[in-house]
């Protein structure tokens, strides 16, 4: 997406008595509305699993949560993803990772369980959220070989009893069918499957290992199921823990497919029915993101890929501008490169010492603590909104990030630069013509700024990106023609 344009400016460097004609290089940002790439389905984050705490909280702490995430005045996320519980219980000690279950027998379920993740949910969707992602970490116990919510037994490691994959699948369409038409919850989606790869031996949290074969099983159940009820959703696989290593040696010589991938999409039932592919982009650089992409789009034309977890796996806490731009670059990375329709944050509140929050919270005083990367998220989902398009950028910076979309009706651009250097840069802005781009709006997240308006209306065709910072144009018109 990038490619150099370099522009030469004369300078003159003095060496004792020797003028040396110097070159620097004008950063220039060509912006080509015209061309459209995928279609944003929106941004969101999970109510793992401080939601069934945080609802227990007093009422004006809820909404201010609720409010940040979700709200206008916040950060505007619009998918929401709710934990189907395995009813872990107490087998994991700490409380901020259990999950509950609704159901007491086969078939039977007090929806009075889980009321205050199920409090958050409500919060949610009156915020305007209209796509809730409904995903299960692991069956529920009693399906369970191990009779715990983690920890298979056998040579591939599943815990889920085979016996049990007609009844798990039953199980979430019933949860999945009652939020929907009791609880008139704006279901989209059910992910029976979280990070099928790894075993899942710990007591930390929920989790069920499959291998390839046996997601491709589960998925052709759940498809059946949801098909019989006529439920609405999509299903969403398999959240895979990972881009998966694709290597292209010459030419079209693929000389590793990606095994997940292809065991599930090139299921033909499987593929008739599944509009996309779930992964999540922790431990993937961005040549195998690359890889991957090309081989995804050549190979499964008119898919979509979702990527529906991250965080940076770092301990520590940090409230300021690094971990931001860490996160900044995962998001355009992924929706530039990778091709990705959603981008989904994984815990959006968080009481440990590390990286996996965009709100940070005092559990003993119920202080509640955004951060920079709640609102440097904010320069993503405030503004692109679903049903955006991404669109093509070229810029000559080794150093800035840049991605762009346009609303539906082209009357609405909006363009987020990344600059991580310690400077600031003069950038030109430019359509694909020559003109201009000179009346815009600006939101920046930086040391000094929290997403915050920092100019409207400009009528420059020049802006300067502050050191360290996430920046947000917005662009207004009354439609933008293709030969832009």
């Amino acid at each position: 997406m990038s490619t150099r344009q370099v522009i030469f400016i004369t300078g003159i460097i003095w060496l004792g008595w020797l003028q040396v004609p110097c070159v620097a290089e004008k950063i220039l940002l060509r912006l080509k509305p015209g061309e459209v790439r995928q279609e944003i389905d929106g941004f969101g984050a999970s109510g793992a699993w401080w939601a069934q705490i945080v609802g227990g909280w007093e009422e004006s702490k809820q909404r201010k949560i609720v409010g940040l995430l979700f709200g206008k005045e916040g950060i505007g996320l619009s998918i929401y993803r709710y934990n189907v519980g395995a009813g872990s219980g107490e087998e994991i000690g700490d409380p901020w990772r259990r999950a509950e279950t609704f159901e007491t027998a086969k078939g039977e379920y007090d929806w009075q369980r889980d009321e205050n993740a199920m409090r958050i949910l409500r919060q949610v969707c009156a915020a305007g959220v209209e796509n809730v992602i409904l995903f299960a970490n692991s069956p529920p116990r009693r399906m369970t070989k191990s009779g715990y919510a983690f920890a298979g037994h056998g040579a591939d490691k599943s815990n889920l009893r085979q016996d049990m994959y007609q009844e798990f699948t039953r199980y979430l369409a019933d949860i999945t069918e009652h939020f929907i038409r009791v609880e008139k919850i704006p279901v989209k989606g059910i992910s029976p499957i979280n990070e099928p790869q790894w075993d899942w031996d710990g007591h930390s949290q929920e989790g069920c290992h499959y291998s390839a074969e046996e997601v491709v099983r589960l998925v052709e159940i759940m498809l059946q199921e949801v098909e019989k009820r006529r439920l609405p959703v999509e299903v969403e696989a398999p959240e895979n823990g990972s881009w998966e290593m694709v290597v292209k040696p010459l030419g079209d010589d693929w000389r590793r497919s990606p095994v997940y991938l292809e065991k599930l999409l090139g299921n033909e039932f499987v593929r008739q029915r599944m509009d996309s592919y779930a992964i999540h982009s922790y431990w993937a650089n961005l040549g195998r993101k690359k890889a991957f992409a090309e081989y995804f789009f050549v190979k499964y034309p008119g898919k979509k890929l979702q990527m529906t977890e991250w965080c940076e796996m770092k301990g520590g806490w940090d409230y300021g501008m690094d971990s931001a731009l860490r996160m900044t670059r995962e998001i355009i990375d992924d929706l530039v490169w990778g091709g990705v329709s959603s981008w989904q944050y994984w815990i959006a509140v968080s009481r440990y010492n590390f990286r996996d929050g965009l709100i940070y919270v005092n559990e003993s005083e119920r202080e509640i603590i955004p951060i920079k990367r709640l609102w440097a998220m904010g320069n993503f989902s405030r503004f692109i909104r679903p049903g955006y398009r991404l669109f093509e950028v070229e810029h000559n910076s080794r150093v800035l990030r840049v991605v762009a979309c346009k609303s539906p009706d082209g009357g609405r651009l909006v363009v987020v630069v990344m600059n991580p250097e310690t400077k600031s840069n003069e950038v030109e802005l430019h359509f694909a013509n020559g003109s201009g781009v000179n009346i815009f709006d600006a939101y920046e997240t930086s040391k000094a700024n929290d997403l915050k308006t920092v100019s409207r209306g400009v009528k420059n065709n020049s802006y300067t990106f502050p050191a360290e910072s996430v920046t947000t144009l917005v662009i207004k018109g009354s439609g933008f023609t293709e030969k832009l």
